[in-house]
């Protein structure tokens, strides 16, 4: 009977040694691949973690563009509200004077029409066309100015506003 205890007890003991050396070596498969996989995402931390001090870099970059741009824009539209501004004030003061020398040429020509005397001065009326054209060339000139001016700060506010969110996005 104590053979047979004996034989059971190694029985029992053969089994659970078995039992513990395969659940060890199932531990030891299941710790392997969890310290692969913790390398691979520690190879991945590590990449990601450059990507971002990459970004980072690219994204201060990008604001102080964008800073610089912005400047600019301010400058830029700046300029181009005193160009049109002084065009305008340009325009008025050509039409005054349009005006005031139309005035002088009808009023020259009509006193020289009603005085018969030939030698009465009659304001120069042929050079005054003259004069009267280039004025309004000028004023040609200024309102020219004012468009280019106003449509060169239209393509340029587009275009800031497209850098703008091509940063930004």
């Amino acid at each position: 009977s104590e053979a047979a205890n004996d034989a059971n007890q190694k029985g029992w003991c053969d089994k659970a040694t078995a039992e513990a050396q395969q659940k060890r070596e199932f531990a030891a498969d299941a710790l392997a691949d969890l310290n692969a996989k913790l390398a691979k995402l520690e190879a991945l931390n590590a990449k990601l973690k450059e990507e971002i001090g990459a970004l980072t870099d690219k994204v201060a970059k990008l604001q102080a563009r964008l800073g610089e741009a912005t400047g600019q824009r301010t400058a830029e539209k700046q300029e181009n509200s005193e160009v049109v501004k002084e065009a305008l004030e340009g325009v008025s003061a050509v039409q005054i004077a349009i005006d005031l020398l139309d005035t002088f040429y009808k009023t020259a020509a009509n006193s020289a029409a009603q005085s018969n005397v030939e030698e009465a001065y009659a304001g120069a009326s042929a050079e005054g066309t003259g004069i009267l054209g280039m004025m309004q060339v000028i004023k040609s000139d200024f309102q020219r100015t004012v468009s280019d001016t106003e449509q060169a700060e239209k393509e340029a506010e587009r275009a800031f506003q497209e850098l703008e969110h091509e940063i930004t996005k």
